[in-house]
């Protein structure tokens, strides 16, 4: 009699799976980097192209980071690595790193941070996430996005905001909502939101817990997404 053919462990084989196309796309993106830099030097005329294929690789890349770090929390296989961060630096690095691909479509990113704010914080999820959030800014602003950060009611609130349309309904999120409450069915929008306000209630001090809001408050009406960490 044949012997039984072990028992494929789907979840596993996906995350890993996943990790590997991340980094493949990693490879893509930065590539594209260096062609749109080359592109920017010599004037050429197929930059704005490089610029949106950069723009979607980013958006994946964004999404397939999420997707595995969403399965390593489910499967107790992720811990925070919590420090002492300078608020003004992490949002520098998110304007650096956003600021030329949206100069080209017109978009002035400005930075309103309070001076001397030091948070505890998993630096490269929360770094993950304002790039992620800057990223999809891009798609529906008019011509700003602003990022900032302050201290309200005990809590690090980090901002990002826009003079687009707003936020549709489905995505406008309050203080009060569990990640559970979140609709991750909405396909466009509900991986992202869930994984903002795990991210965000997995920093805490105390009884305080990190969340997140999403608000049609920003510039002019448009869309304003805060992250407030403990």
């Amino acid at each position: 009699m044949p012997e039984q053919a072990p028992s494929l462990d789907f979840s596993l084989v996906l995350a890993n799976t996943v990790h590997d196309m991340k980094n493949s796309l990693s490879m893509v993106v930065g590539a594209l980097d260096q062609i749109t830099e080359q592109c920017g030097n010599a004037g050429c005329a197929s930059q704005p192209m490089f610029s949106q294929l950069r723009y979607e690789g980013k958006r994946l890349n964004s999404n397939l980071i999420q997707i595995l770090t969403l399965y390593r929390i489910e499967s107790d296989h992720y811990s925070l690595n919590i420090s002492e961060q300078d608020v003004s630096e992490l949002l520098e690095e998110c304007y650096l790193e956003n600021e030329g691909l949206l100069a080209l479509k017109g978009i002035e990113l400005e930075m309103d941070c309070e001076e001397d704010l030091l948070c505890f914080l998993d630096r490269e999820l929360i770094s993950s996430i304002l790039n992620s959030v800057v990223n999809n800014a891009f798609k529906y602003t008019r011509d700003r996005i602003r990022i900032g950060a302050r201290r309200e009611d005990g809590y690090t609130a980090i901002f990002i905001e826009e003079n687009g349309g707003g936020y549709p309904t489905a995505m406008l999120h309050g203080a009060g909502q569990a990640p559970g409450d979140i609709d991750i069915r909405n396909a466009s929008t509900g991986l992202g939101l869930y994984f903002t306000a795990t991210i965000a209630r997995m920093h805490h001090h105390k009884e305080r817990r990190g969340y997140i809001t999403t608000t049609n408050e920003g510039i002019d009406g448009g869309g304003r997404f805060t992250l407030y960490l403990p």
